[in-house]
């Protein structure tokens, strides 16, 4: 019996000593995907805080071009606006951060209804709608728990970032589309 409770308790020290290992690769795993996010930044933008208020307009007046989507063409330069504004408050927020996912949302609303207006798509639209209500929810519910439209986790932070990155990108070939469907 005593060698049976001897090789439990060492068993038992050992699965210990284990899961302290892991949980301190799993914490600096964490930190440096945290590092990541935090230095996925879109060049020559200048961070500006978010502004909820702001923020919530910019939404209310993209939900109204929703409604409306023949005048689109008549806002490009709105939607331009949203973006840019959107992009520093990217820049500026933390990572991970409601506000962060908020602006990252509002700048890929922009320009679906960007593309919306120059090449029409119920697809456009739909996206529009979807990324307009994770901002509002990211700005109305910032704090909310792991697994709601808070800041979650590192991993969300490199993903909003990557999806800021790539809708710069998308910026600059919307400007080319624009130019040419002005000619």
């Amino acid at each position: 019996m005593r060698i049976s409770g001897a090789l439990f308790l060492t068993i038992l020290i050992a699965v210990g000593y284990m899961m302290y290992l892991t949980g301190r690769n799993a914490t600096s795993s964490l930190d440096a995907v945290a590092a990541v996010a935090t230095d996925l930044r879109e060049v020559g933008v200048t961070g500006r805080a978010l502004d909820r208020d702001l923020a919530l307009q910019m939404i209310g007046a993209m939900e109204g071009l929703l409604a409306t989507p023949d005048t689109l063409p008549d806002h490009i330069e709105d939607l331009k606006t949203f973006a840019a504004t959107a992009a520093a408050w990217a820049d500026a927020a933390p990572s991970p951060s409601s506000e962060l996912r908020a602006a990252v949302a509002i700048r890929k609303a922009a320009g679906e209804l960007r593309a919306q207006a120059t090449r029409p798509s119920t697809a456009h639209l739909m996206r529009a709608r979807r990324y307009l209500d994770v901002a509002s929810d990211a700005i109305q519910f910032g704090g909310a728990a792991s697994g709601g439209p808070g800041p979650g986790l590192a991993t969300d932070a490199v993903r909003d970032r990557l999806d800021n990155l790539q809708q710069s990108q998308q910026e600059r070939y919307q400007e080319l589309d624009e130019e040419l469907n002005q000619q």
